[in-house]
């Protein structure tokens, strides 16, 4: 179950992270999107999939 809920806050932060984008490569001037960016890529990282070792 803590998999699951791991793995689904890491799309999400894909997700929030591919909101920011714009402001990031410059299309936008936004100063609202620098935020997503970064959250998203906080919880990206946070929640990144480990693999796991099998003997």
């Amino acid at each position: 179950m803590i998999k699951k809920i791991g793995t689904v806050l890491f799309v999400i932060g894909i997700a929030i992270m591919l909101i920011g984008m714009p402001y990031l490569l410059g299309y936008s001037t936004n100063e609202c999107l620098k935020y997503p960016l970064y959250l998203g890529l906080l919880v990206t990282v946070i929640f990144a999939p480990t693999p796991t070792k099998r003997k």
